[in-house]
């Protein structure tokens, strides 16, 4: 989807601030980009912060780099869903992220975003033979030639960070200064019991936070299958987000998911219960 800040010849598809630790201070250091243009994605830096005018001229693009079908897009298998054409209207169709792919082009695996597409997509062909109400509804691959362009859910309506938290604040000030909440604790009841289906199938999700819960009517459901790995597997190229899991872990173990679980809790509980995560 064309923004404000496209050019006729380029489209934003991402737009990610950067901070460094600029002579010794933390600072603004650029705007990373990815977008289209003449058919091809490319990653690359604007220096500016707001950009001046309402469009991106592409000639003040810096570190530019083209990302590869390959980077991104996985080739498609038969023995994987394929996704109804046209969609349904109720479909979120996940696509890969890769404002981070600038680093990734310089490491070892240079296709790692579209190993972990399809990854993914094999974890939730699990979730066909073996649904579970609280776990999101996969319908598919999305394809286009011989390639998988994104992964088909049921459309939920929002997640419960945003709806608890809609400034987006660190847990502990979002705690401090909410109002009082509803009781979530069925909703929660049936994301352990997602989750404990999930383990039953050997897998661990290792990225249990209140932006990977959505709101399914009065019900809870899990969503992003993205660090999801078999239990016992190494946790190295994978993880949790900030302040809801143990950066120590190493291992893809239940306890992971169950721990970032009672930490939602304590978030949405009673505040004389410390944190477990976090500073």
């Amino acid at each position: 989807m064309a923004t404000p800040f496209d050019s006729p010849q380029l489209e934003i598809l991402e737009m990610n601030e950067v901070f460094e630790d600029i002579n010794g201070s933390f600072g603004f250091a650029g705007t990373l980009l990815v977008y289209r243009m003449n058919g091809q994605l490319y990653h690359g830096m604007l220096k500016a912060r707001s950009y001046p005018s309402t469009m991106v001229n592409p000639a003040d693009l810096t570190n530019i780099i083209q990302i590869p079908f390959s980077a991104y897009s996985p080739l498609y298998a038969m023995e994987l869903t394929r996704a109804h054409d046209p969609l349904p209207k109720d479909t979120h169709v996940k696509r890969p992220q890769l404002n981070s792919y600038d680093q990734i082009s310089q490491s070892p695996h240079p296709n790692a975003i579209a190993e972990s597409m399809l990854a993914e997509a094999k974890v939730c062909e699990l979730f066909l033979q073996h649904p579970h109400p609280n776990i999101a509804k996969y319908h598919g691959c999305q394809v286009a030639g011989d390639r998988i362009t994104g992964l088909c859910f049921t459309k939920y309506s929002h997640t419960l960070m945003k709806e608890v938290n809609p400034g987006a604040l660190m847990k502990r000030r979002s705690r401090s200064t909410r109002e009082t909440i509803k009781d979530y604790s069925a909703g929660l009841a049936g994301v352990e019991s997602g989750l404990r289906h999930l383990h039953s199938l050997g897998l661990v999700h290792n990225d249990i936070n209140p932006s990977n819960i959505m709101l399914d009517g009065d019900g809870l459901v899990i969503i992003d299958f993205g660090s999801c790995r078999p239990i016992g597997e190494s946790m190295e190229g994978s993880g949790g987000t900030y302040e809801w899991y143990d950066e120590k872990t190493q291992l893809s173990l239940p306890e992971n998911d169950l721990n970032a679980l009672e930490e939602i809790r304590i978030w949405l509980g009673d505040d004389s219960r410390d944190f477990q995560f976090g500073v």
